[in-house]
């Protein structure tokens, strides 16, 4: 009985080192899995006074690269397989793709006029970009390097969001006031639903069933039922209502367990959390000034907010409501996207 309870100890104490040796708790530990190839966590981040993007580790809070693209980079979006990033730049009219490992811009391509927001489709193989001065959406074959199709949306598109399952792509017309769904499979508007006012963002939850769409002069947003493409609430943030100068509502994002909505509102400088079902005000976290865009870490523990007034990034743990760290980056920070990239995943 002695001898087994002393291997058992000493087994139980082996599995206890070796738990501890292999539990990842930061970026540089996640690198090393699986032969010093697995996962880093990355926030990609367009400097829209500039010329390039800033590439932040929102875990260890640091500023990692700068990595210039072109003029006015407006969009950012980072391929479901970790391979590429893609950044718009809308004064160029052009598209980067980019090594998210090496940081290096593997190529630039025409796009068409003034390219906004993008989406990567659910097999990293298309990318779909607004082109707000063109009222259409360029398809970018990722293999090509080319744009392979163009598709007429109404005017002035400007945001582009996949859905959960792949199969659409939600985009909103600004000049329209309605967000269009496109087929990401035969590149076709399969419906559209009408906001009856100018849509900036938008957010959709894990299982799909409700879309949230930010609107000019509202601090708050829309709720959709993507089923019956139609609007089906108003989330309104308490007075005032509706904020002066557009400065408003804007950049909204949910949590990947679906059950918060994270809202920026720019003329106060905070983020409101809301709950997703009873759409009732959980709590607020103060930023850094204008506040443009959130993300989320994979993992939900990290919220990553971009402040266009401060030049800088807000790290947000999530758990806590707080702010952890502030990292400063180009002028006019304004889109981001955060994610998981993959060594061997790289084109």
């Amino acid at each position: 009985m002695c001898t087994i309870h002393t291997v058992t100890s000493k087994l139980l104490a082996f599995s206890l080192i070796a738990l501890s040796l292999y539990a990842p708790s930061s970026n540089a530990e996640r690198g090393q899995q699986d032969g010093g190839s697995s996962e880093t966590v990355f926030a990609f981040v367009t400097n829209f006074g500039g010329d390039g993007i800033s590439v932040i580790d929102p875990i260890e809070g640091r500023l990692v690269a700068n990595i210039k693209t072109g003029a006015k980079p407006h969009g950012v979006a980072i391929a479901p397989d970790g391979a590429s990033v893609y950044v718009s730049n809308e004064a160029d009219g052009t598209l980067s793709v980019i090594n998210p490992v090496t940081h290096e811009v593997i190529t630039t391509v025409e796009i068409g006029k003034a390219p906004n927001q993008l989406e990567v489709s659910a097999d990293s193989r298309y990318v779909f970009v607004t082109l707000n001065g063109a009222d259409a959406v360029a398809i970018f074959d990722a293999n090509q390097k080319k744009v392979v199709k163009t598709v007429p949306v109404g005017r002035a598109p400007h945001i582009a969001l996949r859905s959960p399952d792949g199969k659409m792509i939600y985009i909103t017309s600004e000049g329209d006031m309605k967000v269009l769904v496109l087929d990401a499979a035969n590149w076709t508007i399969s419906g559209e639903i009408p906001v009856l006012a100018f849509p900036r963002v938008l957010a959709v939850t894990p299982n799909g069933k409700k879309v949230f769409q930010t609107i000019r002069w509202l601090n708050g947003a829309l709720v959709i039922d993507p089923v019956k493409k139609q609007v089906t609430d108003r989330i309104a943030l308490g007075e005032p209502k509706f904020a002066s100068e557009g400065k408003d509502a804007h950049g909204v994002a949910v949590t990947p367990d679906g059950t918060e909505l994270w809202l920026t509102t720019q003329t106060t400088d905070d983020i409101t959390i809301i709950d997703t079902e009873s759409h009732r005000i959980l709590g607020k976290v103060q930023v850094s000034r204008d506040p443009n865009w959130i993300g989320f870490t994979p993992d939900g523990k990290l919220a990553v907010v971009s402040n266009t007034g401060s030049d800088d990034v807000s790290i947000i743990d999530v758990a806590r409501r707080q702010v952890v760290s502030t990292i400063k980056v180009g002028p006019n920070p304004k889109r981001l996207a955060v994610g998981s990239v993959y060594t061997r995943a790289i084109r």
